[in-house]
């Protein structure tokens, strides 16, 4: 004998109706507390952007581009300066059209100036035309960075 299938019935209730509504304010709730952490973190991003200016506008970089260390009792502060060349892909084809020679040596294979090799040939070579016309193009800025390393109890009190 074979049995009927069941039939499957949907009645709304208000039980249901009141869960689908507290799903939906929790939702928005959550979704407002999201935008307010997104907020806070964009406020915060830029207050350490204009504290980290503060810090490396009163410290004098090292000679030689090295990290300096700032040692206080819970932490390490590194403060390290770095130099950055860019250059456009289009500018960097000229070069390479020009100076196929020198440009094996003053670019990556993605076109990024190398700076300790263009600050080399420059030194050794300072009237070498390819470096007179990169020049023009290359855009070097300055990068400042502040890393911080936690000091763990036996690191510090080195108590044995």
């Amino acid at each position: 004998m074979k049995r009927a299938p069941k039939r499957l019935s949907f009645s709304f209730c208000a039980k249901e109706e009141f869960l689908w509504n507290v799903k939906t304010i929790n939702t928005t709730a959550l979704l407002l507390q999201l935008k307010q952490i997104k907020d806070l973190e964009t406020r915060l991003r830029e207050r350490k952007k204009e504290l980290e200016a503060q810090v490396f506008s009163t410290i004098q970089r090292p000679d030689r581009g090295q990290a300096l260390q700032v040692e206080l009792s819970d932490f390490t502060a590194k403060l390290a300066w770095s130099t950055e060349a860019k250059i456009s892909q289009a500018d960097a084809r000229i070069i390479v059209s020009k100076y196929p020679d020198i440009a094996t040596q003053v670019f990556s294979v993605s076109y990024k100036p190398k700076i300790s090799t263009i600050s080399r040939l420059r030194m050794l070579q300072p009237d070498l035309p390819a470096l007179s016309e990169l020049s023009e193009y290359l855009t070097v800025e300055e990068k400042q960075s502040i890393v911080f390393v936690e000091v763990t109890p036996d690191a510090a009190g080195n108590d044995k």
